[in-house]
């Protein structure tokens, strides 16, 4: 027997199962670390199709009685994911589109899919190595739309129509895990492993921000995995020792 990929739905109110929808695994699986498994990425839903990608690359979308509507294997269609700890991005919805981060250490891939098809609406691709384990986040600019992304390379913001790069903070990162926050025109993000970085941006800007669009950083004691949560004028957040902290989301001092 094979690798057996699973989605299924539950009664809030009993528990009971209401339906699973599998799908067999196909193709080679990458090495990643012992602690991973290959269903790290969250399920999304825009209310009419579910979509859950799986570690492997596969991707399904099926109806809200569990009806698969279409099916994709991006491990064979892009290349195998390989990524270190197993790779997590969550499928995100943007109007008609399905965006996915392919970040993997083979290649490096955006990716926009018609929600209702499975096919490509555009393709961005970047240089090989950079990694992402994050999900996107899509917010309004002054200019429009921007798709926030987390990655290996640092914090990029993509034209979610296009898939155009439109500015950048260049700042490495070995485990890019958490996935950005959003408030009043500034992202709120810390950029993973151990003692992260956590940093406040302006959205808006063009080209090289890492001068230009910084309201402030700080330089260490961020969570290795989970995200930042903001909350009427303050982020909070907790690390792998079970500290809790809270700063100031205007200026990152410590509350």
């Amino acid at each position: 027997t094979g690798v057996i990929f699973a989605l299924a739905a539950f009664n809030v109110s009993s528990g009971d199962l209401v339906w699973e929808t599998t799908m067999a695994h196909q193709g080679e699986f990458a090495a990643v670390h012992q602690k991973s498994n290959m269903a790290n990425p969250s399920p999304t839903t825009d209310g009419e199709l579910i979509y859950a990608w799986f570690a492997s690359g596969q991707l399904m979308a099926v109806d809200m009685d569990g009806a698969i509507v279409w099916t994709r294997n991006l491990g064979s269609d892009l290349g195998a994911f390989d990524i270190g700890w197993g790779h997590s991005s969550s499928p995100a919805i943007y109007n008609d589109k399905l965006v996915l981060i392919c970040y993997q250490v083979g290649f490096s891939t955006l990716l926009a899919l018609d929600k209702k098809t499975g096919k490509d609406i555009w393709r961005q691709d970047r240089e090989a190595g950079v990694i992402s384990y994050s999900t996107p986040l899509f917010v309004d600019a002054p200019q429009g739309k921007e798709m926030i992304v987390n990655s290996g390379f640092g914090v990029e913001a993509f034209n979610p129509d296009t898939g155009e790069q439109l500015w950048h903070y260049e700042e490495p990162s070995r485990f890019p895990i958490p996935a950005p926050v959003h408030r009043d025109g500034i992202i709120y993000l810390n950029r993973g492993y151990r003692s992260s970085p956590y940093m406040a941006l302006r959205v808006g800007g063009r080209g090289n921000v890492s001068e230009s669009h910084v309201a402030w950083r700080s330089p260490t004691g961020g969570p290795y995995i989970s995200s930042l949560v903001e909350y009427d004028g303050l982020l909070y957040f907790a690390n792998g020792q079970g500290i809790v902290s809270c700063v100031d989301a205007a200026t990152g001092e410590r509350v």
